[in-house]
């Protein structure tokens, strides 16, 4: 069908950004289709909308429809992605392959290939203030454990390098829990940058913000280790199924930007900066290739037995204590241990896995055992994650040894995808 006409789309516009605002007030995140929409009519919608701080229950994504395959790529703009991240970036957003809808992702956006549907989405984190959702205010600043001494960002960027070495390998054992740990201290870098920009133009700080700049130790060298201890796990292979499908979907999110950019510098006659980007993008290749030959490592829960053992069971006794008969003494025995075992199978569902892991569970196991888990005691508490998990290697891919045995090697495999 033909695409709809410039004076029909304020009715577009405002249909759109109508939705997208009713579903963050409802805390609701949705997938919307993008398809006929012109160049224009994306920077008025982000203009009216994705640029401006909405009111919302909750931490949200906008999941933009914006390509496809054969069967659907004629609907959609070609530059699409261009065109919508151009007006993103003018408002401020940016981009993070890591981001998700939390705090810390508002004004964020990622790109994503989903090669089983063949279609493209582009996530937009719009920045939000939260509403009030009780009496108290809970949540009504939209400010959660980000920058208190609670959260694992501070007490990362608080303590000294060799601690921090030791919360690394206590609380995030998986290749994407320190990738999410990465990407909340990159973000601590970057108030660590306008705290030092602030002091360096004569201005005062806030005792807030005073208190966090004297707080901070070696967070640049913090990063750089954290980057490095990735760099091991992927030239080692210990990576899971879906961490290695995120990472391929990231590199070939970034090999179709450089694939623009290469088009852009053909078109103003720049050879050799489209020279130079075809040859980052043959880089960019290579590391898929790396990424996908290796066998992925699969970790398993430990006490994985008794907990589905007790959970059959509780869901028998459940079905017996419902069943509005008259119960046996036998069975009435058997229903008195039903709260014994409740108290235990809370007990090892609630057992510290680490920081993230709600976060990072789907990419780091398998459908069946990516369930959501007992809410876990306070960070500061966390116990090594190593006794929650079991990993295991896949058939021909090593040894089973512990993440932070495997040594150094001497590619970067983040070299491609830049900033996270």
């Amino acid at each position: 069908p033909a695409r709809p006409t410039a004076p029909f789309f304020p009715t577009m516009a405002s249909a759109l950004c109508a939705e997208i605002k009713a579903n963050a007030l409802r805390g609701d995140s949705d997938t919307y289709d993008l398809a006929g929409f012109s160049p224009a009519w994306l920077t008025e919608l982000v203009d009216q909308c994705l640029g401006q701080r909405l009111p919302a229950k909750d931490y949200v994504a906008c999941k933009f429809v914006i390509g496809g395959g054969k069967k659907t790529r004629s609907k959609y703009d070609p530059d699409m992605l261009m065109h919508l991240t151009i007006a993103l970036r003018a408002h401020g957003l940016e981009e993070d392959r890591g981001a998700s809808a939390c705090e810390m992702c508002q004004g964020m956006y990622k790109y994503q290939h989903d090669t089983d549907k063949d279609l493209k989405y582009l996530h937009v984190f719009p920045k939000l203030d939260l509403v009030k959702e009780d009496a108290n205010g809970s949540g009504a600043d939209g400010t959660g454990t980000h920058g208190t001494d609670q959260s694992p960002e501070f007490q990362c960027v608080s303590c000294t390098f060799e601690e921090f070495q030791e919360l690394v390998t206590m609380n995030v054992p998986s290749f994407s829990q320190k990738r999410a740990l990465l990407k909340r201290l990159k973000v601590m870098v970057s108030a660590l940058e306008m705290l030092e920009k602030l002091l360096t133009e004569q201005k005062s700080l806030t005792e807030q913000e005073q208190a966090m700049y004297n707080s901070m130790v070696d967070v640049g060298d913090k990063v750089e280790y954290l980057n490095k201890e990735l760099e091991k796990m992927i030239g080692k292979g210990r990576l899971t199924k879906g961490e290695q499908k995120q990472m391929v979907e990231d590199l070939t999110g970034k090999m179709e930007e450089i694939d623009l950019m290469c088009a852009t510098a053909e078109a103003e006659g720049k050879q050799k900066k489209k020279d130079a980007l075809v040859s980052k993008k043959k880089e960019v290749e290579a590391k898929m290739a790396d990424i996908a030959s290796k066998k992925p490592i699969v970790y398993t829960m430990a006490h994985e037995k008794e907990l589905n053992d007790l959970r059959t069971e509780i869901t028998q006794l459940a079905k017996l204590e419902n069943s509005g008969k008259l119960l046996k003494g036998d069975e009435l025995t058997k229903l008195a241990k039903k709260p014994r075992l409740e108290e235990r199978l809370a007990a090892l569902e609630g057992e510290d896995k680490g920081w993230f892991e709600d976060e990072c569970r789907d990419v780091l196991f398998t459908p069946s055992m990516a369930q959501p888990v007992a809410k876990k005691k306070p960070v500061g508490g966390s116990k090594p994650a190593g006794g929650g998990w079991l990993v295991t290697a896949a058939k021909k891919s090593g040894s089973g040894k512990s993440v932070e045995a495997q040594k150094a090697t001497a590619s970067n495999p983040f070299a491609a995808l830049g900033d996270e």
